[in-house]
């Protein structure tokens, strides 16, 4: 009698839990041993249900050489097509809740000193949610609150600042500087560039509060059957 009441439970409760997902990351690029000047990065951890896109630079960049990194020149030309992106896609009928991202950057002397956070959600138009401020010689350890919902796909661009196309060090930002992405850096440990959030069933796949009470229903209708004829009724 007691395991037909847990087994009961228990349906009803994973009823209830469906669509539900613990945070985490969404996706990852583990850049330990990166070159630098590789011409993109697969990523090395997605959630279920989740496309992760590669790490890349738009076409108007250049790959540079730097250890433990994601590196390019070519920012001074301050074209729509300067940019890092990265981002992920969602399977039909999931949605992601994506909270943070989370980088580590640095810029040559030359290389651009206030770099926006560009995403596009689903296909629309890329809005910008953050401005890095970048300094030299050190990498800038950055969490950007994001709060976004995403249905099919989340493109987040890194790109000159183009109401302060000025260099980290003042003045132009030069032909030969750079600008690194690569793993953040806290307590002296190093984790992934990373999105993180949640993905669960979209709301339309989550069943409805009727059937799960009928789900619940049909699991308690079949101990309160086994108990009669038990009872010999």
């Amino acid at each position: 009698m007691r395991k037909l009441l847990w087994i009961a439970a228990a349906s009803l409760a994973a009823a209830l839990g469906m669509g539900r997902a613990d945070a985490g990351s969404i996706v990852e690029y583990s850049l330990t041993g990166v070159p630098g000047d590789t011409v993109a990065v697969n990523p090395t951890l997605e959630a279920d249900h989740v496309a992760g896109m590669q790490l890349v630079r738009g076409g108007g960049l250049l790959p540079n050489t730097a250890g433990n990194s994601f590196n390019s020149r070519g920012w001074n030309t301050l074209a729509t097509d300067d940019y890092v992106e990265l981002g992920f896609t969602v399977d039909a009928g999931y949605v992601a809740t994506v909270d943070q991202f989370i980088v580590a950057t640095r810029s040559s002397s030359t290389g651009p000193g206030s770099v926006d956070v560009n995403v596009s959600v689903d296909g629309g138009a890329f809005q910008t949610l953050a401005t890095f401020l970048q300094v030299t010689d050190t990498f800038k350890n950055s969490i950007v609150d994001l709060g976004l919902t995403v249905h099919s796909s989340l493109v987040l661009r890194l790109m000159v600042d183009m109401d302060n196309p000025v260099a980290a060090r003042g003045g132009a930002i030069g032909a030969t500087g750079t600008f690194r992405v690569s793993d953040y850096l806290a307590g002296g440990v190093f984790s992934p560039t990373r999105l993180t959030g949640s993905v669960s069933l979209a709301p339309s796949a989550v069943p409805e509060p009727s059937s799960v009470l009928l789900l619940g229903g049909g699991a308690f209708g079949v101990v309160a059957l086994r108990v009669r004829r038990r009872a010999g009724r």
